[in-house]
């Protein structure tokens, strides 16, 4: 087994519970602001704002490719930054309060010509916003430490807020909005709310986190030409991404569909809260004993096992569950477990991609890497986004008059399109080959390198 250095000992440590839960209030605030909208955004254009889902499936894609390419942009920019609060943390303390605004307005409406460009742009600036914030955040996991094991503690952690603030979010939101008689009023009121409160656990965050990984002293930014090699020659980071991609659509369909299948399949309304609050406990069932499971297995087998427990789970929802609501339920528990693992695995293995181009181009560049990465996720997104609506449009969907061939595709969206996603990202993580003691040498290899340097 290979020992870690001594001179590791400022970078290469162990997080406490209590800086693991401050990180993880970077989630919780992004999923009251992300979950709303990703929750309820496609519903309210559709029922509410009076868009068809054809408009809004366009508005989704644009915007989301604009929001990808902007990825590009900020990993470039978050490489550059150098301040006395770190590299990356100043992102959520100057860009929390504008996120926050943006996610209300995009629940303000006008009438008339510009009713789409409306909804457009301020949704196109919403995601903008949230890539501003996001994206540094995700990538503070790669600073706070290089303890492979504290990482994957910190996105266990993360996740378990994440899921608290979106499960917030869908057992809430819909009662809040009903006890208003004008629903566009309801919207606005409670996603304000929750728009406010991410904001504060944003600064929260800010506050209570510590970046403890550095650049040598005096090494400058990396150049453009290094941001560019540490992306397209870092094969790990291929594998990972092409493995997310397939998760993220899957995962973005789901959410856009499931008020339509509570709706319209379940055929309950007030089970709204039940639905999220059961779907919630499995997905953090799922996040929390990846920890175990990773020490064990690793991430590479752990995220295999994963995506074989979520194809199960749809194909039974679809194929045996029938009018059973137990069964529905437990294949939605089942994919949920899928996603808390699956996003775990995902997130701790992104950072050791950051190390592994250190390794091989003498130059750290997590910037570069995590707006790869999330323009990948941002892409998967848009297509998903599209998908959602266009599916629904391709299966005659009416908000005024259900036909069971609209049923017949919320079904499928629910089940059949997610399980498929998965199937594909399990083939392209069976690449990935960054496993937990080809890292540990790799971290070794960069101190001595540096030592050497001296």
């Amino acid at each position: 087994m290979t020992t870690v250095p001594t001179k590791l000992s400022d970078s290469y440590v162990k997080i406490g519970t209590r800086e693991k839960i401050c990180y993880g209030f970077g989630d919780f605030a992004s999923n009251l602001s992300f979950g709303f909208v990703s929750l309820f955004l496609l519903y309210f254009y559709t029922n509410i704002y009076g868009i068809s889902a054809a408009q809004a499936s366009l508005i989704f894609v644009i915007a989301r490719v604009t929001d990808a390419a902007f990825n590009i942009f900020i990993g470039y920019a978050v490489d550059k930054t150098r301040s006395r609060y770190g590299k990356l943390r100043p992102w959520l303390l100057y860009g929390s309060i504008p996120l926050g605004l943006l996610t209300v307005l995009c629940f303000l409406t006008v009438e008339g010509d510009f009713k789409f460009l409306y909804a457009l742009l301020s949704y196109t600036l919403y995601c903008l916003a949230y890539t501003a914030v996001n994206t540094p955040y995700s990538a503070l996991t790669n600073r706070m430490t290089q303890h492979e094991g504290s990482r994957a503690s910190l996105s266990v952690y993360r996740f378990v807020l994440a899921i608290f603030g979106y499960l917030l979010v869908s057992t809430t939101a819909d009662a809040l909005i009903s006890r208003f008689t004008d629903n566009h009023m309801g919207y606005v009121f409670v996603v304000s709310c929750f728009a406010l409160l991410a904001t504060f656990f944003f600064l929260a965050c800010f506050a209570t986190t510590k970046e403890r990984v550095t650049e040598d002293d005096g090494q400058a930014a990396p150049t453009l030409k290094e941001m560019l090699a540490a992306v397209s020659s870092n094969t790990p980071l291929i594998h990972l991404s092409a493995y997310t991609v397939f998760v993220y659509i899957g995962y973005t369909v789901w959410m856009a569909i499931a008020i339509y299948f509570i709706k319209y399949i379940i055929h309950d309304e007030n089970f709204t809260a039940q639905f999220f609050a059961i779907q919630s406990a499995a997905y953090i069932a799922g996040t929390i004993v990846t920890e175990k499971l990773i020490s064990r297995m690793g991430k590479k087998n752990t995220s295999l096992l994963a995506m074989l427990i979520g194809i199960v789970g749809l194909l039974v929802q679809y194929f045996i569950a029938g009018d059973n609501i137990w069964l529905i339920m437990g294949g939605v528990c089942l994919y949920s477990i899928t996603l808390g693992m699956g996003f775990v695995t995902m997130w701790s293995m992104i950072a050791d991609t950051v190390e592994y181009a250190e390794w091989k181009h003498g130059v750290r560049t997590e910037g570069a890497i995590y707006g790869f990465f999330n323009f990948i996720t941002k892409i998967a997104m848009a297509i998903g986004g599209g998908c959602a609506g266009w599916v629904l449009d391709y299966f005659d969907y009416n908000a005024a008059s259900i036909s069971p061939n609209a049923l017949k595709g919320i079904n499928i969206m629910m089940t059949l399109f997610p399980a498929t996603m998965f199937a594909l990202a399990a083939v392209f993580i069976i690449f990935y080959s960054l496993d937990e003691k080809t890292y540990r040498d790799i971290v070794v290899k960069i101190t001595q390198r540096k030592e050497h340097a001296l």
